[in-house]
């Protein structure tokens, strides 16, 4: 069931960024309820929520990778910086396993090889598949940051400047 709801948690996130606000599942695989800030960058979305247990930043980042790859993400290979604030590493990181979509030259062959059920990926090379890991990382944060503010992440040694907002 676990590897289930990873599946149509991570379908989830990629479907909601392609078509509007995106579901973010924390490192426990919850949805995070309701987010007080979000940004969001290619492959990335970055939510600011608070509750009884404290302020935190939670992290789903896609990461393309080929066909029977293995990767390691490790927690020094992660930063947020939140305005002037000093950088902070997860406390908490969870990698999802390879997730692989067919490619087919079109739609017709998609059904016609996979039925209803699978998602497939077009316009490249029939037989390559698309394969991605999703990465989620919570940040314990001791305030909400400002919305002006920057945001600044490091992933593996590049950095992305994110500009947060309210989600309403």
């Amino acid at each position: 069931m676990p590897a289930a709801r990873s599946f149509w948690g991570a379908l989830l996130v990629l479907l909601a960024a392609a078509c509007g606000s995106p579901v973010v599942f924390d490192t426990a695989g919850r949805p995070v309820a309701e987010p007080k800030l979000m940004a969001r960058a290619d492959g990335l979305v970055l939510v600011v929520d608070s509750s009884a247990a404290g302020i935190r930043a939670v992290l789903q980042l896609r990461i393309d990778a080929p066909e029977g790859s293995i990767l390691h993400w490790e927690r020094t290979g992660l930063r947020l910086w939140t305005g002037s604030r000093p950088a902070v590493g997860p406390a908490h990181l969870r990698q999802g396993p390879l997730r692989c979509w067919p490619s087919v030259s079109d739609r017709a062959r998609c059904r016609e090889r996979y039925g209803d059920t699978e998602v497939c990926v077009y316009g490249v090379q029939p037989g390559e598949a698309e394969c991605y890991y999703i990465l989620s990382a919570e940040f314990p944060l001791k305030e909400l940051p400002n919305p002006k503010d920057p945001v600044l992440l490091s992933v593996g040694g590049s950095l992305t400047i994110l500009q947060m907002a309210a989600v309403k």
